[in-house]
């Protein structure tokens, strides 16, 4: 009996170290997801989590991590872990993000209009910017800068003013998708967004609000919907 207690517990210590990497690399694969959809990059960001800190009694299944509001790549952002609607626990990293992204390559001044010589389209790391979607080269072209910009900074929300694609109020071009099919139609636009945001349109007959991803200035792809619904 002592012999087989003594087994057990030999057992125990050494899965212990086990189900405890498991449950970090669950966690550390919701963080970079999450990462990666708050850039809108799923499939082109890189997103490496490291100095990874859990504090949770357990990791269930379908574990998914929210950024704290103002997280930043490069240094420690908390994360709430939630799972099944219930909050299990925090995570504290430092993550490490490489996207597509636009950079200065000369000063720009204060309230100065971003012009096409002083950017440059590249694709690597981004440190010290929020956990949120980076404009475009056609979006901070003709931009203002909210501060003095020097060469080599990524340009991010933060720091320049990136206008709306599409204007509450404003008529909208509305396409539907569904396969190979494709139909066009007219809306009008509920809410202000950006090229990716998601904002609710009305359209003609249709019944209440239907929401639809901004693709272009002007241009919403409904979601949801059926081709023959655009009128």
């Amino acid at each position: 009996m002592r012999a087989a207690l003594l087994l057990l517990c030999t057992a125990l210590a050494l899965t212990a170290p086990a189900v405890r990497a498991a449950s970090h690399d669950t966690v550390r694969a919701a963080i970079a997801q999450a990462v990666a959809e708050r850039f809108r990059a799923a499939s082109s960001a890189q997103v490496v989590v490291e100095e990874l800190r859990v504090d949770a009694p357990e990791i269930p299944e379908g574990v998914v991590a929210v950024p704290d509001p103002g997280a930043r790549t490069g240094r420690p952002a908390q994360f709430t872990l939630r799972a099944g609607g219930r909050h299990v626990g925090i995570a504290v990293a430092s993550v490490t993000v490489s996207v597509p992204h636009v950079r200065t390559t000369a000063p720009v001044d204060r309230d100065a209009a971003v012009t096409a010589e002083a950017v440059q389209e590249q694709d690597g790391e981004v440190t010290g910017v929020r956990f949120e979607p980076l404009p475009r080269l056609d979006e901070v072209i003709g931009a203002h800068a909210r501060r003095a910009l020097v060469a080599g900074e990524v340009l991010s929300q933060a720091v320049v003013i990136v206008p709306d694609a599409v204007r509450a109020g404003d008529e909208v071009k509305v396409v539907a998708r569904v396969g190979a099919l494709e139909a066009w139609g007219v809306g009008r636009a509920t809410a202000s967004g950006r090229v990716g945001d998601v904002v609710r349109i009305t359209r003609g007959s249709a019944r209440g609000l239907q929401p639809a991803r901004v693709l272009s200035p002007g241009v919403v792809q409904v979601l949801l919907a059926q081709p023959q619904e655009i009128r």
